[in-house]
């Protein structure tokens, strides 16, 4: 039968939201609310100044029901914050009313189907104040880079390579990257990280095997979205990366924040596995002390070019509308 898992990822509010009493109340509100007959099992997590709700059950994306209990457990994650004197999620819900999904909302979240497996690792992808985008550079090195992930080479189900869904924000359109064939392009539209978004990468068979988030803040606040929150999934090993390829993927990048300024960013990464209609507490894949070091290499990632914006001869084709 199949499973969803649909993430949500918002900005709580203030140093004050890691303190521990903020860290209970929030979370322990959050998972009555999730606590529905349409989720079989549920995550509410706060670290880093964020709330993160993670949702497993059987009816797909963008069930109402579902989206529903999610809004309802941020709603009453910002009525504990306020009640003991954190500001809250503040502006991260920019609507006053829930109205049947949280597409439209300003909110990042992200949803996968699956099938369950013997072995089935989800990977959670949590990036803070970054361009919608920040999560495109991993994408593309976990699901077509041989130097991270070698079974790209070796096995004969992933030879085949993968396909990137991308979308643009400023229009409404999207378009298909097959790798390794289209891989130059790919990688011209990605680094435009602020308006194109890797949504999703398929298999040959039509799998989704990564989803991600894909609205701004902007687009619902205006000027005043500010930085965007980008969550994104990814379902590890069968005819996908191993969780150690996974990681393999992740270096600090140079992104271009709102303002103009540029700084290294590092998502956090967080593995569930699925048992049943069970999610086993979440490992942090970033807790090892091999990545102590990490965060110190700055690499960048801004290919930039104007073809890649203007849609240029050479790189405009393929696209249809969304």
């Amino acid at each position: 039968m199949p499973q969803t898992l649909t993430v949500v990822h918002v900005p709580v509010g203030g140093a004050a939201a890691d303190h521990p009493e903020v860290v209970a109340a929030v979370t322990e509100a959050a998972q009555r609310a999730l606590a529905s007959g349409s989720v079989t099992d549920s995550r509410a997590m706060v670290g880093g100044g964020t709330l993160s709700l993670v949702a497993l059950h059987g009816a797909g994306e963008r069930d109402a029901e579902v989206h529903r209990a999610l809004w309802d457990a941020l709603e009453a994650g910002t009525q504990a914050a306020r009640a003991i004197g954190s500001p809250g999620l503040g502006d991260a819900l920019p609507v006053d009313a829930f109205h049947g999904s949280l597409r439209g909302t300003g909110l990042s979240y992200a949803e996968i189907v699956m099938m369950e497996r013997p072995s089935g690792p989800l990977v959670v992808l949590l990036a803070t104040e970054s361009p919608v985008g920040m999560l495109n550079l991993p994408l593309a090195k976990a699901f077509a880079n041989p130097f991270t992930t070698p079974r790209l080479v070796t096995e004969p189900t992933m030879r085949r390579g993968f396909n990137f869904e991308v979308h643009d924000l400023d229009e409404p359109r999207k378009r298909m990257f097959a790798a390794p064939s289209d891989l130059h392009d790919l990688l011209r539209y990605a680094a435009e990280m602020d308006r194109y978004v890797i949504k999703s990468v398929v298999t040959g068979e039509g799998v989704v095997v990564a989803a991600a988030s894909v609205e701004r803040r902007a687009d619902v606040l205006g000027e005043h979205g500010g930085d965007d929150w980008p969550v994104a999934i990814v379902r590890a090993g069968g005819d996908g990366p191993t969780v150690d390829e996974l990681m393999a993927a992740f270096r600090p990048h140079i992104v271009q924040l709102p303002g103009g300024w540029v700084a290294p960013t590092q998502p956090r990464v967080l593995a569930f596995h699925v048992a049943g209609e069970r999610l086993l507490d979440p490992v942090d894949l970033f807790a090892d002390p091999s990545f102590d070091g990490l965060l110190r290499a700055q690499g960048p990632f801004i290919p930039r070019a104007d073809a890649a914006g203007s849609g240029s001869e050479g790189t405009s084709g393929g696209w249809t509308e969304r």
